[in-house]
């Protein structure tokens, strides 16, 4: 019943005022991994982000001995003051907080944790990661990042981010969607994350997923039941108080402009997950599933800590919505 942090990769990838892709891989040791936890500490100028520090994070794709577990893709970045909508998206995949950052304006130390649950054989694996940083509006200072590799044989389960399905909306109404899932992955789905390709909320204005309702079920509502409306949604505004104001605490809002996390409840996997979509304009907008399966995690050989620390996505998401306590 151990948890064990390991630093696998330290380099100067930071965001800076033109668009980056880093891609890197490095060998790890063999075990079960509940999760990876990317920390970016450094300086920037006053209003370089304008909203918290994920803002910046264009894509986010994580490869496991070649297979692609995690591949995140941003609907829209940069915008002033506004939560991003990576940090929105691993928030609601945890009840503990998967994205968070100290408080400043210059001074910056973000941590992004994706979960992952997957058990790496015996010896040496293979972990590739790309993450795509957007411009911000000036060079600013430079910094680090770190990746740790956290390792937990109380993890639960396994979660895996798929490739988005992407929708042309027309602006004019109500138009079907079919969120394709991948045949060679098992699991349930979770949840289903949108974004619009931009920060206009009119752009979208409700959902029917027809699993689960006969009805068209406006925003808010889906705000509701994701839990966004009790201040789910928690940020680090770069530039509160005209940007030379730090404030001590996070930000807490009700939304997210023109993003949604979709709680499916475990939908199984007898068909795609079909939805519908009400647009008041025409914009792309992207559906990423995500799916959960059991994961019998295994104890390597070491010295054991006597607590448990289990890690589970689908009561992660449960206790986010609040919907476990219906």
């Amino acid at each position: 019943m151990a948890v064990r942090y390991s630093l696998v990769n330290s380099d100067t990838t930071y965001p800076t005022n033109a668009a980056a892709t880093a891609n890197a891989g490095y060998n790890i040791a063999g075990g079960s991994i509940e999760s990876i936890i990317f920390r970016f500490e450094g300086t920037t100028a006053t209003g370089d982000l304008g909203g918290d520090f994920p803002m910046c994070v264009s894509q986010l794709r994580c490869v496991l001995n070649g297979e692609a577990f995690f591949n995140y893709q941003a609907g829209y970045t940069m915008n002033v003051d506004l939560p991003s909508q990576l940090g929105y998206f691993l928030n609601s995949l945890s009840d503990d907080r998967f994205s968070s950052e100290v408080i400043g304006d210059t001074a910056k130390d973000a941590f992004i944790r994706v979960p992952v649950g997957r058990q790496a054989p015996p010896g040496v694996s293979r972990l590739e990661t790309t993450i795509g940083l957007a411009a911000t509006a000036g060079a600013g200072g430079g910094g680090t990042l770190e990746t740790w590799i956290v390792y937990n044989d109380a993890a639960e389960t396994s979660t895996y981010v798929g490739n988005p399905t992407s929708l042309t909306a027309s602006g004019t109404g109500q138009e079907e969607v079919v969120v394709r899932l991948p045949s060679n992955v098992p699991g349930v789905v979770a949840g289903i994350l949108v974004q619009n390709d931009r920060a206009t909320d009119a752009d979208i204005t409700g959902f029917r997923v027809v699993s689960q309702s006969d009805w068209n079920m406006d925003t808010p509502m889906w705000r509701f039941l994701n839990g966004d409306m009790q201040n789910g949604v928690q940020f680090a505004s770069d530039d509160v108080g005209g940007g030379t104001f730090t404030p001590v605490s996070q930000t807490y809002a009700q939304s997210i402009a023109a993003t949604y996390f979709i709680p499916t409840l475990g939908l199984s996997r007898e068909d795609d997950v079909r939805l519908q979509i009400t647009t008041a304009a025409a914009r792309t907008i992207t559906f990423t599933p995500v799916l959960v399966s059991g994961f019998n995690a295994q104890e390597g050989g070491q010295p054991r800590q006597t607590q448990r620390v289990p890690t589970n996505t689908s009561r992660a998401i449960l206790d986010t919505t609040g919907q476990a306590d219906a």
